[in-house]
């Protein structure tokens, strides 16, 4: 909380003192912020007691999947005599049906799709990778079309579109670096990793965003 607080924070606020700096208004903690009429309390989730100190109206839940189950149910707690009940959860995935991944499935599941320019269809990368990137023998890596297969895809240009659209109590988002911009990580880059990586756990959650067990680590319920 500390490092955040003074590495991410502080130069945020000092950065842009005539926007969000007008709004802060001056504290001696780096664990907690006077923001208008407000604050901003920053936690770890390691304490039951630094949890339990303080209510509020919106949490915001960063890494998720590093957070004991029964810490996150007690940060929840503190909402309970809000009017706003606001929860944000933020985290690369790590296991399938936990922490980030459980909630996302519970959520409109909303993708990032990517609009062809020959054929107008749209492409999800996540749910067709690898066959989404294609590589050719000039050397060129793109982004390829998975119903043409032939237009090259614009990460720019797409729309967010829900799975369970049904679902509009809760909204959830999926990122990955299959869509970032090529400055800051190209599809061929994407390849490499992907071909040489020794740690498949690592690429799938870090790189495409999604939870990953390896075959040999899989139980099954027979096997239980």
């Amino acid at each position: 909380v500390m490092e955040f607080s003074k590495g991410r924070l502080g130069p945020l606020i000092e950065e842009n003192i005539d926007s969000v700096g007008a709004y802060v208004k001056e504290t001696n903690s780096a664990s907690m912020k006077n923001i208008w009429d407000t604050f901003l309390h920053m936690r770890g989730m390691k304490s039951k007691l630094s949890l339990k100190a303080v209510p509020a109206d919106f949490i915001v839940f960063d890494e998720l999947d590093e957070a004991e189950e029964d810490m996150v149910d007690l940060a929840i707690k503190r909402l309970s005599h809000s009017k706003f009940k606001e929860i944000y959860m933020l985290s690369n995935p790590t296991l399938p049906d936990y922490g980030i991944n459980k909630q996302f499935q519970n959520s409109d599941q909303r993708y990032w799709l990517l609009k062809c320019p020959k054929c107008n269809q749209y492409t999800c990368m996540e749910d067709t990778f690898p066959d989404c990137i294609a590589e050719f023998k000039d050397g060129r890596t793109i982004r390829l079309c998975q119903s043409c297969k032939d237009g090259e895809l614009d990460p720019a240009v797409g729309q967010w579109v829900a799975k369970k659209p049904g679902i509009t109590d809760r909204r959830g988002y999926h990122y990955s670096q299959l869509f970032a911009n090529d400055a800051y990580s190209k599809p061929s880059e994407i390849m490499s990793e992907f071909r040489t990586s020794a740690h498949l756990k690592v690429f799938y959650n870090m790189t495409i965003g999604v939870p990953y067990v390896s075959a040999e680590n899989r139980l099954t319920v027979q096997d239980v």
